[in-house]
């Protein structure tokens, strides 16, 4: 545990070392600023449509964040160096995760000015804010999870950021397959599907099924993070 807590430190400590940090602020905040002023010009105080917009932002935002946590180290000789010591691949992994979890939680704490200036323009609804913000953060874990792995398959960071957005892409797209498909490809493509595991948030609606789905997928790309590591120690 103290390994993992040392290189998510470290590595969140690092985006605010580099321009990267607030670059990824000034885009998600500016883009949601923007939505932020086009929705109270249009008179209604409500969040749902801003929802939908973040996730698509974590979508461009993720593949950036994560693209130098391995490949980076990888290309500099670094990550040979920190395979040397007493730590685990599971370790590196979760701790590269965390610290990417941990910039993108400082982003979301920020936007949370949005709803608050809501406040001005009406009278939002916080239980659906708070699950918007539930199925976001979600969304962004299993996001970083996805780039992280995209990140370990290669030591060319541009290479990492194209494999993360297109995986990131399939699961956004997967569910218009269920447009005009049979009953078992259309089932399958809408719970694959982000898009339609994240609506329910935005409706302020709790399912458990939707926070398993975004869990699983945390999981289960962190888990093949871990093995792509064990693979490079082989070879």
């Amino acid at each position: 545990m103290r390994n993992i807590w040392t290189i998510a430190t470290r590595e969140f400590l690092a985006y605010f070392v580099s321009p990267m940090a607030y670059v990824a602020m000034f885009f998600f905040l500016g883009v949601c600023g923007l939505i932020f002023v086009l929705s109270t010009s249009s008179g209604r105080a409500e969040m749902a449509g801003m929802f939908h917009s973040m996730v698509f932002l974590t979508l461009m935002l993720a593949p950036v964040v994560t693209m130098g946590l391995l490949a980076q180290e990888t290309n500099s000789g670094t990550y040979e160096l920190l395979m040397t010591r007493a730590v685990r691949d599971h370790e590196v992994v979760i701790g590269k995760w965390l610290g990417a979890v941990g910039l993108y939680l400082v982003i979301l704490l920020i936007s949370l000015e949005f709803p608050i200036l809501f406040e001005a323009y009406g009278k939002p609804d916080w239980g659906m804010i708070a699950s918007g913000y539930l199925g976001i953060i979600l969304t962004g874990l299993a996001f970083l999870a996805i780039g992280l792995f995209a990140s370990s398959l290669t030591s060319n960071q541009i290479a990492a950021w194209l494999m993360a957005t297109f995986m990131l892409l399939f699961f956004w797209l997967v569910g218009w397959l269920q447009y005009g498909s049979t009953n078992w490809l259309a089932t399958v493509a809408k719970s694959l599907s982000v898009y339609e595991n994240f609506g329910d948030f935005e409706r302020g609606v709790l399912d458990a099924k939707n926070m398993l789905y975004f869990v699983s997928l945390s999981v289960f790309f962190l888990f093949l993070t871990v093995r792509s590591l064990e693979n490079r120690r082989t070879v």
